[in-house]
């Protein structure tokens, strides 16, 4: 056989072991100074009999316990015919003020309550509609509440505000209050000094604010707001016979502030989906179904459970203990062009979890040994959305990719057995994007997979 020929061979049985199923790698680098007998082998799997159907959120916790001014909260309505409607409400509190002096003979002239937008999700091109009522629940700051909040009964659907803007980032909205039977609220105690002074008994007496909104767009918009914003307040201009008023023939006006903040205001975001008439009404909860997407999605909407069928298959074929060098989780997006969503629409990043209980998730081993670590810097993690290139004359793909080394070590081990996984949106209750990944249908070019590299023990 000439040189040439061999040269060709040579490649081809090269190609053949890469792209194995299993193959092992020896480098050369340091070959040479091991032992004889001693040499290092590392293997390459990739394990794709991963289970994948999507199911209904887990409610989030979406009460103010992080004591942030900047914790972003959400309002609006977004519809979709993959995913069907999602709709973002909100409570919130007020406080009370020392500004505001009870007094026999109060008159008042205005009733604003002023909400601060910093941004917004979906169409904003159009009208958006904010309302504004009562709440009639007493919510408590050292309480944790959920996402799926009951509001039967929690807030009185009679409308004390409503405005219709044009969106715009970083803008004050405010809400003239024309309601006279709240107005009448602040002159049924007017001789009251007790109840402006003492928070608590504030917050029996006006229990806070529910604020809905809606876009006349057919997509709808979702507003990002910041309840402890200074900006966002209750701000009453009033006059009455205290002593600190002035007396003259014309009465003296003055404004008090009841503002929110985020150590004694508590608020509640509350997440609401329907799924009726749309695709995912058949598929959610239902791991019978085959399809060729999953989906996450924010705002304690849909998530993506998964699970290795043929781990205990792998272990066996493995022939003994291993050590993971690498072990990387990769979910494929479903491409835009096959009637999936645009790259540009879905979550920047999601995170991947371990159910502990139907109701509990718990992180992977992986991630909470970088929080237990000094930087703190959760990136390494992975989960975010990245663009693949293989060249010019390739399509590029999107992949969400985690690594998992330690924990897919312990199931290895044994320590963890725990089989049962899923993945969310991240920071999912700030965020209302919606994911589509290819599944693990047979028939899909790029299925879920788990990617490995090892190395042989005995």
């Amino acid at each position: 056989m000439k040189k040439k020929d061999l040269w060709i061979v040579a490649v081809i049985v090269t190609s053949i072991m890469l792209i194995s199923s299993c193959s092992s790698w020896e480098p050369e680098l340091g070959q040479d100074i091991l032992p004889p007998g001693d040499q290092v082998f590392m293997f390459y799997d990739t394990i794709i009999e991963v289970p994948a159907y999507t199911i209904s959120g887990i409610p989030l916790e979406t009460s103010d316990r992080s004591l942030s001014s900047a914790n972003p909260y959400m309002m609006g309505e977004m519809t979709d015919t993959l995913i069907g409607m999602s709709k973002a409400s909100l409570i919130t509190q007020i406080n009370t003020t020392a500004a505001y002096i009870p007094a026999p003979n109060t008159e008042i002239d205005s009733l604003v309550f002023s909400l601060y937008i910093s941004d917004y999700y979906g169409n904003s091109d159009v009208p958006f509609n904010i309302q504004l009522h009562e709440v009639t629940k007493r919510i408590y700051m050292d309480s944790v509440y959920y996402s799926n909040y009951d509001l039967a009964g929690a807030y009185d659907p009679e409308i004390l505000a409503e405005v219709t803007i044009t969106p715009q980032k970083g803008d004050t909205v405010p809400m003239l209050i024309q309601n006279q039977a709240f107005i009448q609220k602040f002159l049924d105690v007017q001789d009251d000094s007790a109840l402006f002074s003492n928070d608590s008994i504030f917050k029996d007496y006006f229990n806070g604010f529910y604020v809905t909104a809606t876009s006349t767009s057919s997509e709808g918009a979702i507003a990002v707001v910041l309840p402890s914003n200074v900006i966002t307040r209750l701000s009453l201009k009033y006059a009455n016979d205290s002593t600190e008023v002035d007396s003259t023939i014309e009465r003296d006006f003055r404004w008090a502030t009841f503002t929110i903040n985020e150590f004694s205001s508590q608020k509640i975001n509350i997440f609401e989906h329907d799924y009726t008439g749309v695709e995912m009404e058949e598929i959610i909860d239902n791991p019978e179904i085959e399809t060729p997407y999953c989906f996450v999605q924010g705002m304690g909407g849909v998530s993506t459970s998964f699970h290795f069928g043929n781990l205990s298959d792998w272990l066996a074929q493995g022939g003994g203990k291993v050590a993971i060098n690498s072990a990387s989780m990769v979910f494929d997006i479903y491409p835009e062009e096959s009637g999936g969503l645009a790259p540009e629409d879905m979550s920047s990043r999601l995170m991947l979890h371990t159910r502990a209980t139907p109701e509990t998730l718990e992180p992977l081993y992986d991630l909470l040994t970088i929080y237990n670590g000094t930087s703190g810097d959760d990136s390494q993690f992975g989960g975010q959305l990245r663009a693949v290139s293989k060249g010019m004359f390739f399509d590029t793909t999107y992949t969400y990719r985690f690594n998992i080394p330690l924990h897919f070590q312990s199931m290895v081990d044994g320590v963890d057995l725990t089989n049962d996984f899923v993945l969310q949106a991240y920071q999912a209750k700030n965020n209302p994007k919606v994911s589509q990944i290819w599944s693990n249908l047979y028939a899909n070019p790029q299925r879920i997979r788990l990617e490995i590299v090892y190395i042989k023990l005995d």
